[in-house]
């Protein structure tokens, strides 16, 4: 609990006659981020250098290449979901602290597609939401307990189209060139 002293009288002898207080129903730890959050908004994640060689191994990988960041300028997730954003959206903290968590988070989207997806998805955080869907694996792939964090049904088919829209469109892309006989027989000269 804090206490104010009344700072408009010019005598210090004056009595004060009631005593000021405001209430402040969070822990240390909480104010100490959300102080933080105030004075020293978070800067966004910095990029690691990646290496110019590509081994044959990062050729034939089937996934996204991943962004790399320094490890030390990333917000740890768990700490991102659970304090973080609850006291941004409870203090209604500025455009530009929120802007920085949500540049943290999709650094995550890399590793922790999943997480991500849904956290944005339940928050209504549409371009991150977007941006981690590209790293998902087929939802087949996820248990029912991976898969658990998506906030609702809705939220679930529109990752099921849009995913069967990308093959949709890989597929168009691969049959429509001229490399690929499309099932044609090819007759030697």
């Amino acid at each position: 609990m804090f206490s104010f002293e009344e700072t408009g009288s010019l005598s210090s002898h004056t009595p004060i006659e009631e005593e000021q207080t405001v209430d402040l129903h969070e822990t240390s730890a909480v104010l100490i981020a959300l102080l933080r959050l105030l004075h020293y908004p978070p800067a966004p994640p910095v990029l690691r250098a990646q290496e110019d060689e590509k081994s044959e191994h990062a050729v034939l990988n089937h996934k996204l290449p991943k962004r790399a960041y320094e490890p030390t300028t990333v917000i740890p997730l768990p700490l991102l979901i659970s304090l973080l954003y609850g006291l941004a959206d409870k203090y209604a903290l500025s455009d530009k602290v929120t802007q920085a968590l949500n540049a943290h988070l999709l650094a995550h989207a890399p590793a922790f597609p999943l997480p991500v997806y849904g956290f944005a998805t339940a928050h209504r955080l549409d371009y991150v939401a977007s941006q981690a869907s590209q790293y998902l694996m087929p939802l087949a792939s996820y248990t029912s307990a991976e898969v658990s964090v998506i906030p609702s049904v809705s939220a679930y088919h529109k990752l099921v189209r849009l995913q069967g829209l990308r093959v949709q469109a890989l597929r168009d892309l691969v049959l429509g060139e001229d490399i690929f006989p499309h099932g044609e027989q090819v007759s030697a000269p």
